[in-house]
């Protein structure tokens, strides 16, 4: 019983440990090559639900734009994906479907997570028929950020920019759609 115990703790013990990440110190050089040492603040990490104020996402896309959530008067779908996952790969049709559809009354970006951008352009070259904006974010910061447990995640944010749909696993096209139709018209 006390081994079962013991390892429980331990478990919990890791996994917080794994939830927070910081960087104290930071060694960088200077313009006159002298190496300094910057201090930095624990990055923030955010437990979201439906309802909740939107944090900000800025993020580079392979549009040569910059996506920013907080610049935008329209509504918008934020989806995590890799391209590993089957789930994944299944819904980016419909996404891809609804991007056309909806693409002028509503902001779209598809997120990798952790994956290099090599590896992320050649799936986008082998299936040619995406065109919605996809950014990178190799470091997982977002991933990180948003508490990403599973993908695909994906935010559906209103033009108040909360969290109208908080959606974990793959959906279909027709149940996006609803959902983004929805959003759309209030």
């Amino acid at each position: 019983m006390f081994k079962r115990i013991f390892f429980i703790i331990l478990s919990l013990v890791i996994l917080n440990s794994c939830a927070k990440r910081t960087v104290i110190n930071e060694n960088e050089l200077n313009n006159n090559g002298e190496e300094i040492t910057t201090n930095k603040t624990e990055l923030e990490n955010y437990d979201l639900s439906e309802g909740m104020d939107m944090p900000n996402v800025v993020i580079d896309t392979n549009k040569g734009t910059t996506f920013n959530l907080s610049i935008s008067d329209k509504p918008a779908l934020i989806n995590f994906w890799a391209t590993w996952c089957p789930p994944c790969r299944t819904e980016m049709p419909g996404l891809q479907n609804l991007y056309e559809e909806y693409g002028s009354k509503m902001n779209f970006v598809m997120i990798d997570l952790g994956e290099q951008k090599e590896v992320v352009q050649d799936f986008l070259v082998e299936n040619e028929i995406y065109t919605f904006p996809v950014a990178y974010d190799i470091e997982n910061t977002y991933g990180f950020k948003f508490n990403i447990m599973s993908i695909p995640t994906t935010y559906i944010v209103g033009k108040d920019k909360k969290i109208k749909h908080l959606i974990i696993g793959m959906r279909t096209e027709e149940q996006y759609k609803e959902l983004i139709e929805n959003v759309i018209n209030e």
